[in-house]
Formats: C-alpha cells, sequence, structure tokens
C-alpha cells in the first residue's frame, strides 16, 4: 500500500520535470522504530544529488520497503509527503509504518536424510549456526546458512552438491498462535561422496625442466583424500607462490563415477627464469618515509628447485641529510622438508643509512622459518628468525649528557657492534582485506633475545656486544561502520613494547644514556605512529632521536570511501579522521599517565592498487614536553602558535596501519 500527499505552490508537474533542489530530506515512524535512521538514509539516493529526482524518490520507497520486508517486517509500508516550493526547494519525508516482524517458528533442513551421522553433528552441533528458531526472520542470516550448508558438504567429499533458493513459508491463519510467523526450508541436492584421485600435470614448454615434486609439495590435497573444494582452491593458490609458474589451474581431468574418484590436471606456462627490472620505490623506514629508486635481479628457478633469489640495489631519501643506500640479496624458499606449512626466508644485505645526527653501516645476515599453523588453532602463523648484524655507527653532532648538558662524545665518533639476535613471532589474524581492511582482527606477540650469542665471540674481534631482551605486542581491530564494510570502517590500534638491557654495552659505560642502535630501539612520532609529531620527534627525554626502550601507542581512525558507488577517479577518494595517543619513554620505570601524549587530525587518501596514497595533517592536541611560549593543550594555544608549533603534516604511501 502507498499513499502520498503532496502541498504545492506550483504546478505539480513542476517537480518531475523542472529541475529543484532538494532542501530536506526527512524520516518519520508511525508506531515503532526499530533500526537507526542512519542504516535507512544510507540506502537512498533522494538527497544525494543537489536537485530532486523523482525516479529515484519513487525507487526509494521501494527500497526503504525492502529493507523492511528483508529484516522479517513483511507487512511493513512507506507513505510519503512532499512540500515543494521554488524558492526554498523540496522537502520529502518518508513517513514508515513497520507493523510486526515475523518470528521463524520452524527451520527444516531437507535432502540431508542419508547423510552419515558424523556428517550431521558437524553441520548441527552447538554453535556451529547462527540461525535458529524464535528469532525475526532475516534474510541476510537465512542466505548465510544456506552457504553455510552447502560449503561444508562441498568441502567434505559432496563435490557436485547443491542449495536450492530457500523457501519460506508464511502462514495464513485466525489462530494468534500462527500469526506472525514463518517456516524456513532448506533444500539440498547430495549426489555422490567424492574422494580424490589422481593429478596428471601439465605445464607448458617446461624449458626448464620443473621437478614435479616441486609442484605436487604445494598441493594442499592427497590422492585418495575425500574431496574438498576449499582445498583445491588454497592448492591453487600455493601454487602461485612457485614464481616460475604462470598462471597454475588445478582443474578437474575426468570423473570415475563407480569408484567415486574425481582426478585433476595442473595445467601452468613458464615464466622466463630470469628477470631485470627497475623499481620506482617509496615506504615508511622508521616512520620515516623514503623515496627513490632501485634494481633488482630475480632468479626464479634458482639452482633448479622452486626457489626465488633476488638482488636488490636502491637508493632512498628522505631529504638531503637522511637518505638509505640498500644492496640486499635473499632467497625465498616456498616450502621446507617437503611441507608446503614452513617457509623459510634468507636475507643478506648492507645498508648504509644517514639520518639528521649519525651515520650507520648495517652488514646483516637474517634467517627466517615460518609456520602455518592449522586453522583450528587460534594462532594462524609462527615465525622464528635469526638475525646476525654488524653495525658501524658514527656521530655527526655532539652527543651530551642528560644531567650536565656537556658533550659527552663528539662529532666523528665512531664504534662497533656485533650483534645476534634470536626473535620469535606468533600472530592471529582474521582480517578480511589488506589493502582496506573492513572487519577482523589482529595480534602479535613478538619476543627477541640478543647477546647471549654475539658475547662468545666479542673477545676475538674488536667489537661492542649488546645484550637485552625485547617485546611488544600489538593489536588490531576493524569494524564496519556501513552496511558496504569497504565504504566506513572504524580502525583500532594499540602497541606496547619495552626493552630490558641486562648489560650495557662495552664502549658505552661512560653515557648516562643505555645506547642501542636504531635498528633495535623503539621510536615515535610520524606517518605510522602519533601524527602529531615528525617521525623520532616524540618522547619524555632528551635523546628520543636515538630511541627508549618502553613505548605505548595506539590510534582510533574513521576511514570512510564516499564515492564508492562513483564511476572515474573520484571512485578512490578517501578521507579519514584519526585520534592517536601514547609516548617513548626513556624505561619502563618512567612511565607516568600524565605523559602520554595526544594527537588529533584529518587526513586523505587515494586508494591504488599499490595501497592507499595518503596525506594527514596531525595537531598535538595534548604536548606532554611543548614548545617554549606554548601551552600543553592544543585549544590554550594562540592560533600563530598552534600552526608554528602544534602541527605536523604527514605523507606516506600504504595504511597507517
Amino acid at each position: 500500500m502507498l499513499t502520498s500527499s503532496f502541498l504545492f505552490s506550483q504546478e505539480e508537474d513542476d517537480i518531475i520535470t523542472q529541475k529543484i533542489k532538494v532542501n530536506d530530506v526527512d524520516l518519520s515512524f508511525n508506531g515503532t522504530e526499530s533500526f537507526d535512521k542512519n542504516e535507512i538514509t544510507a540506502i537512498i539516493k533522494t538527497g544525494n544529488s543537489e536537485f530532486f529526482n523523482y525516479e529515484d524518490f519513487l525507487m526509494d520507497i521501494k527500497r526503504i520497503e525492502k529493507f523492511y520486508f528483508d529484516n522479517g517486517y513483511f507487512d511493513a509500508f512507506v507513505d510519503t509527503s512532499l512540500s515543494v516550493d521554488s524558492k526554498s526547494g523540496v522537502n520529502v519525508k518518508f513517513i514508515i509504518s513497520e507493523k510486526k516482524p515475523f518470528i521463524i517458528q520452524k527451520i527444516n533442513y531437507l535432502g540431508l536424510e542419508n547423510l552419515p551421522d558424523n556428517y550431521r553433528k558437524e553441520i548441527f552441533g552447538e554453535n556451529k549456526s547462527d540461525l535458529s528458531e524464535n528469532e525475526i526472520y532475516n534474510k541476510n542470516n537465512i542466505n548465510a546458512e544456506n552457504v553455510r550448508v552447502a560449503k561444508y558438504l562441498q568441502n567434505n567429499g559432496y563435490a557436485f552438491s547443491f542449495a536450492n533458493p530457500p523457501e519460506i513459508v508464511r502462514y495464513q491463519s485466525q489462530n494468534p498462535d500462527l500469526a506472525q510467523k514463518v517456516i524456513v526450508n532448506f533444500n539440498y541436492t547430495l549426489g555422490n561422496n567424492y574422494r580424490c584421485g589422481k593429478t596428471k600435470i601439465n605445464i607448458n614448454n617446461n624449458r626448464y625442466n620443473l621437478k614435479l615434486e616441486d609442484i605436487i609439495d604445494e598441493l594442499e590435497y592427497a590422492e585418495n583424500d575425500i574431496y574438498s573444494k576449499e582445498k583445491i582452491v588454497l592448492s591453487e593458490n600455493r601454487l602461485n607462490r612457485i614464481a616460475i609458474l604462470e598462471n597454475p589451474r588445478v582443474l578437474v581431468s575426468d570423473i570415475d563415477t563407480v569408484g567415486n574418484i574425481i582426478n585433476f590436471t595442473i595445467n601452468s606456462s613458464i615464466r622466463n627464469k630470469y628477470e631485470l627490472q627497475p623499481e620506482l620505490l617509496g615506504y615508511d623506514i622508521d616512520n620515516l618515509f623514503f623515496a627513490g629508486l632501485g634494481l633488482s635481479f630475480s632468479d626464479r628457478y634458482f639452482l633448479r628447485n622452486a626457489r626465488t633469489f633476488t638482488s636488490k640495489l636502491r637508493a632512498l631519501a628522505n631529504s638531503v641529510d637522511q637518505y638509505r643506500l640498500e644492496f640486499i640479496m635473499e632467497l625465498q624458499q616456498p616450502h621446507i622438508f617437503r611441507n608446503n606449512k614452513i617457509t623459510g626466508n634468507w636475507n643478506m644485505s648492507y645498508v648504509l643509512y644517514s639520518l639528521n645526527e649519525f651515520r650507520v653501516g648495517i652488514a646483516k645476515n637474517k634467517f627466517t622459518i615460518n609456520y602455518e599453523l592449522p586453522k583450528h588453532t587460534y594462532f594462524n602463523n609462527l615465525a622464528l628468525d635469526w638475525k646476525i648484524s654488524n653495525e658501524r655507527f658514527v656521530l655527526k653532532v655532539p652527543l651530551t649528557d642528560t644531567a650536565s648538558g656537556t658533550a659527552v662524545l663528539e662529532p666523528g665518533f665512531f664504534t662497533n657492534f656485533l650483534n645476534s639476535a634470536l626473535g620469535l613471532s606468533v600472530v592471529h589474524t582474521s582480517i578480511d582485506n589488506f589493502q582496506f581492511p573492513a572487519r577482523g582482527f589482529y595480534q602479535l606477540y613478538f619476543l627477541e633475545e640478543c647477546g647471549l650469542l654475539s658475547s662468545l665471540v666479542k673477545k676475538i674481534f674488536s667489537v661492542s656486544t649488546i645484550n637485552y631482551i625485547k617485546f611488544s605486542f600489538l593489536n588490531k581491530l576493524y569494524l564496519p561502520v556501513t552496511s558496504n564494510p569497504q565504504k566506513s570502517v572504524l580502525a583500532s590500534k594499540f602497541m606496547i613494547g619495552d626493552i630490558y638491557q641486562y648489560r650495557e654495552s662495552d664502549n658505552m659505560q661512560e653515557l648516562t644514556i643505555n645506547f642501542l642502535p636504531l635498528d633495535y630501539k623503539f621510536i615515535a612520532g610520524g606517518s605510522t605512529s602519533v601524527r602529531g609529531w615528525g617521525a623520532r620527534k616524540l618522547g619524555t627525554f632528551p635523546e628520543k632521536d636515538f630511541g627508549g626502550n618502553f613505548i605505548i601507542e595506539g590510534s582510533i581512525e574513521h576511514r570512510t570511501r564516499p564515492f564508492l558507488d562513483k564511476k572515474g577517479l573520484i571512485k578512490d577518494l578517501g578521507f579519514v579522521t584519526f585520534f592517536d595517543y601514547g609516548n617513548l619513554w626513556k624505561e619502563a620505570k618512567n612511565f607516568t599517565i600524565n605523559s602520554i601524549a595526544l594527537a588529533i587530525g584529518a587526513g586523505l587518501r587515494y586508494y591504488t592498487i599499490v595501497g592507499p596514497i595518503r596525506f594527514d595533517l596531525g595537531f598535538k592536541l595534548y604536548d606532554y614536553d611543548p614548545s617554549p611560549g606554548t601551552a600543553k593543550w592544543l585549544f590554550k594555544n594562540r592560533a600563530a602558535d598552534i600552526f608554528s608549533n602544534k602541527l605536523a603534516f604527514q605523507f606516506g604511501i600504504g595504511n597507517t596501519f
């Protein structure tokens, strides 16, 4: 039922034939109001453009009624009121009568009668479904349940099973017990239960004589396993980790309907074994954005195996005085011990790193082993790394004693470190999309020990060693704000880290700071940190540029892409508003609540295939150590002081977190 009332001060046809501006769009409710107005406003188009569009207006009525129907309010209807004036424009009102929602009385699963008992227990066991009887009908929940069961069947041998559209039975009865009730019937076609058969490999122009076991090792299924569509897809994804394969596909080759066996064929082409490629680079290092050029060489089938060898030469700069020169050699092993859950990486590099305060040359050798944990465990991944590095450190400016203010070390001071560090990372992640995370949860626990191994060789070489234990914890959470999760997201980050030095460096005893090379210390401020401060400019002690041993850092960020439904370049434009907090302390014992710095700001994003290009403007909302003549709280400062001392401009590529 649709009724509308119109109040006109001009001809009725004018609203259809002429351009009349939309002055106001309002929602009102005749009776109950079960949903937030923002949910309904998000689905209507009237008011999104400057001028009134009569066709959009009529479709909005249908959109609202469909929204209510899909959420169980089958009898809901929408009245409208239009008030048109040539001077002030048109005022639009949607008047919603919800009526009563329909309740699911019973749920039937048809076609599963011959399913084995253990399968039925898996499908219908406790906490397996989000759908239950005696709850309000919701189309999305019903579709999700239909997909869940169909997915289970296809991943447990029923390769050719399919789900029919759910059938919704509505009672037409005078019995009050049956009023506003529906029955939901799910109907499935099972077919036979299949197992995996043999897998043939068909490589077009196998000019490098690839070993077939390298390909087989990446498969998630084995011969005689119960067929699983999910494992077939995952196998195809894993094959893409073998760099020399181009567009590998796992296809059904033939079906044995007597023995219920499905045989497969892997079809793939071969890329060139060698590649020389120029690079245009831009990324954050130590909260500073560096850009530059590089040249990389790759061998995609190194030593006649699926491993990839890459060497890179890069030149990066943030400014004239802050630059990096890098030479990197890296070996990636897609599986170890013929287990595709265990991967390895060997990285050897030399980096010449120059900042305003010092210059350091770092020769590093790092081994990493990653272990992908089973899906039923809370943690997804374990990583163990062993890092051996030699760092040659030269001061460019005097280093002063914090107590006396006198220079302890003069420019040109040189020291040499040999470090051996063992690190363990434990990760949980359920993030849905790494380019624009919309929902999910990420946790990282990191523990590193340095000094035990390097102390054994320090007496042989004229070097210093560092002895410390480092722990950090990182937590990220993403929650969608709108029905389209890619359009508006609330994201949060929290990080805490501590370094305990159980012995100071041998030739650093005279310093009042516990010295560690920048590679090992925590730093604060910058484009991926508390954005009211520049990189390495946030801290509670004078030597903050050199890093600290204790850090707390967090952020709450609202990310929105308002033009995602549009066409053209504007589609990928986005905006953020943020609240950052945190600080850096010399030691954990120096921490106080009132020394946590606060920042607010807003930013612009443009989303590309390599990630968002971002521009942020951050203000020091609470400055623990304000500049002379300025106040701690932002609003207590003059406008001139805010723009000269309380403002930071940040640039980067990729999400802040």
